[in-house]
C-alpha cells in the first residue's frame, strides 16, 4: 500500500478515535452534572476544556469549545500517524 494512503487511513482512524473519545467524555460530563446538580460544569480531556454545561431550569445546555475540540482531534490524529509509522518501520526490519 502506498505511504500516502496509509497516512490518510491513519488520519481518518485518529479522527474517529477523537470523536469517540470526546463523545464518551461528554456523556460522562452530563452524567456527572446531573448527579451533582451543579450550575455549570466544564468537561475536560487531559486538562483541555472541550465542552461547557450550563443548567437551564431542570436541564443542562451544552456548548462546544471548538478550538479545543479541534486540538484534541489534532492530537489524536498525530498520535495515530506516529503509531502507523512505528508499525510500518517495525514490519520492514
Amino acid at each position: 500500500m502506498k505511504k500516502k494512503v496509509k497516512i490518510l487511513i491513519a488520519l481518518v482512524v485518529g479522527f474517529a478515535v477523537a470523536m469517540l473519545l470526546m463523545s464518551v467524555v461528554i456523556y460522562f460530563g452530563y452524567t456527572n452534572a446531573y448527579s451533582t446538580d451543579v450550575n455549570a460544569l466544564t468537561v475536560k480531556i487531559l486538562g483541555i476544556p472541550i465542552y461547557e454545561l450550563t443548567k437551564s431550569g431542570t436541564k443542562y445546555v451544552g456548548k462546544s469549545i471548538g478550538i479545543y475540540m479541534g486540538a484534541v482531534c489534532g492530537i489524536c490524529m498525530l498520535l495515530s500517524v506516529i503509531v502507523e509509522e512505528l508499525i510500518s518501520k517495525a514490519r520492514h526490519k
